[in-house]
């Protein structure tokens, strides 16, 4: 599996994408707006990558764990 799921309907990203996961915070709903066209609701987390900052409907702590195993798979 290469792709992530963000939790809504179409928002996939590739693990290999990934820069950052970051905990969702309001200050970042102009960004996310910005990248995605607006903030959906259930918002918990924030995926960074090179095209901007997307919303993800979970955990933090789920995707971290997610995109390392992905990285230990693949020997980054």
């Amino acid at each position: 599996m290469d792709n992530l799921w963000l939790g809504y309907n179409g928002l996939n990203v590739s693990f290999a994408d990934v820069i950052a996961v970051l905990l969702y915070q309001s200050a970042y709903d102009r960004l996310i707006t910005r990248t995605y066209g607006h903030v959906p609701r259930g918002v918990r987390s924030i995926v960074v990558t090179s095209h901007g900052y997307l919303p993800a409907r979970w955990q933090v702590e789920d995707l971290r764990r997610r995109w390392c195993s992905w990285r230990s798979h693949a020997g980054m």
